[in-house]
């Protein structure tokens, strides 16, 4: 994409949550129709970014009265509460992308006078707090892509004078600082920040290069562009930066060749195309890329193929199809990757079987069906994937008269099981956001009644809702 129209785009959901946040806050929205049960204390939907504090859940959720703000649980109904209401009113704070920081979660909020700003709480209403107000006003800074490397909280964001840049802070006004000003203006975007080993790497737009990679070890000296991938104005389309030790692997397309599998090691010379997968102009498209080990595993279609699983240990002779799962062009993956212990699970057919969930330690032999969860052509589709422990958590369609609900798997077919029917009967609960929380995992799924809700599956097996139950959809 050429560099004008590229950065002269503006995330579409920044520019939603500015046109909300300068909206005047009212005690209720006149224009919502409010039903009695939804005026309960805990009749809270939609719950995002959960993030484990100090043995609690912090997340962030909608409620008729306060808008989307911050709540944190114990895991019970009982030691659920809004944290703090940081923009008084219906219209909500927008808390979005919760990290974990020395002791404190860090988010992005407006309290109806400043703009989209950082934020960070120790889980108390007192320790709830505006970090910094790096563009003062109602537009804010919008700050994105926050991301612990060594000892700092980096992130990006536009202070109204340099565009959308990468920043770093230590938990105060005082220590938040500019890393660069990487060609600076309104139409400059920095984001993908991806820490490998001693370096933060992420992709950056400049007038010169157009978006490329870019690395960092913290300070403006340390600051570089790694290498102009596509040489001039168009971007090289560079996607999927996943670390493997102290090297980045990303796809990319250098303008001679279609979208490939590249790696970097953090310097020109060792940033370079790992192996053209499907020879010529034609993408093999890499994707759903995945770290076990030293070992980068992704789907990819070689044009002989369809989209199968490879692997690669950074080399053009070490990168290899595992498997063709399912014989000729159609391809057989349809999830994303996910790692647990020295495997790789996902979801495939192998054109017998619908989209099942499927294992792979690295070899043909190993690549195998866990379970198929919706017997026969029906596809299971398991999604939406969650390391917890030694258990695979995801979705999957149990296929008959059951919908998609939470699933768990040890990585056999025994171990493999639905967690619990949510949403009782052929309606789907869509289950994601598995975390754990001491001995149970919490997660967000349809209550039957069109509301995402928060539920707890304790260690005893049992499944729970956290808050007031709702028999009809909040709108």
């Amino acid at each position: 994409m050429p560099f004008a129209s590229f950065s002269a785009m503006r995330p579409a959901w920044l520019a939603a949550l500015a046109l909300l946040v300068q909206l005047p806050a009212f005690a209720q929205d006149p224009e919502r129709e409010v039903l009695p049960e939804q005026r309960q204390a805990l009749a809270f939907v939609s719950p995002t970014g959960l993030t484990p504090l100090n043995g609690k859940m912090l997340f962030s959720a909608f409620h008729i009265a306060s808008g989307q703000e911050l709540w944190i649980t114990d895991g019970s109904s009982a030691g659920t509460r809004m944290l703090k209401d940081i923009r008084p009113g219906f219209r909500g704070s927008f808390p979005a992308g919760q990290t974990l920081f020395k002791g404190h979660v860090y988010t992005t909020a407006t309290d109806g006078t400043s703009g989209l700003e950082l934020w960070r709480t120790d889980g108390t209403a007192a320790g709830t707090t505006q970090v910094v107000d790096l563009r003062p006003g109602e537009e804010g800074a919008m700050p994105s892509e926050l991301t612990v490397f060594r000892d700092a909280l980096y992130f990006v964001a536009d202070d109204g004078k340099t565009g959308f840049k990468l920043w770093k802070t230590s938990g105060t006004a005082e220590t938040t600082t500019r890393v660069s000003s990487i060609d600076p203006g309104p139409r400059a975007v920095t984001r993908q920040l991806t820490v490998a080993g001693k370096r933060l790497f992420f992709t950056a737009t400049t007038r010169e290069h157009g978006h490329e990679l870019w690395v960092t070890e913290g300070t403006p000296e340390t600051t570089r562009l790694v290498k102009d991938v596509r040489p001039g104005l168009e971007d090289a389309g560079i996607q999927a930066l996943t670390a493997v030790g102290d090297d980045i692997y990303f796809t990319a397309h250098d303008g001679e060749h279609g979208i490939e599998l590249w790696k970097s090691d953090g310097t020109e010379r060792g940033t370079r195309m790992v192996k053209d997968l499907r020879p010529g102009t034609a993408p093999s498209r890499p994707s759903h890329l995945v770290a076990v080990g030293r070992t980068l595993y992704f789907a990819a279609d070689d044009g002989a193929h369809g989209t199968e699983l490879w692997k690669s240990d950074g080399t053009e002779g070490g990168t290899t199809l595992v498997k063709d799962i399912r014989p000729g062009t159609s391809g057989s993956i349809s999830s994303p990757l996910a790692a647990m212990g020295d495997r790789v699970y996902f979801a495939a057919t192998d054109g017998a079987s619908g989209a099942e969930l499927w294992r792979s330690d690295g070899t043909a032999k190993g690549t195998v069906l866990v379970k198929d969860i919706a017997p026969g052509a029906e596809s299971g589709s398991p999604a939406r994937f969650a390391v917890i422990g030694s258990q695979l958590w995801f979705s999957a369609n149990g296929g008959g008269a059951t919908g998609v609900e939470p699933w768990r798997s040890d990585g056999t077919p025994a171990g493999t099981r639905a967690v619990a029917d949510v949403a009782a009967g052929a309606r789907n609960a869509l289950p994601l956001g598995f975390r754990a929380l001491g001995d149970a995992v919490l997660f967000a799924a349809d209550d039957g009644h069109g509301n995402e809700r928060l539920w707890t599956r304790r260690k005893d097996g049992r499944v729970a809702l956290i808050g007031d139950p709702l028999k009809e959809r909040l709108r």
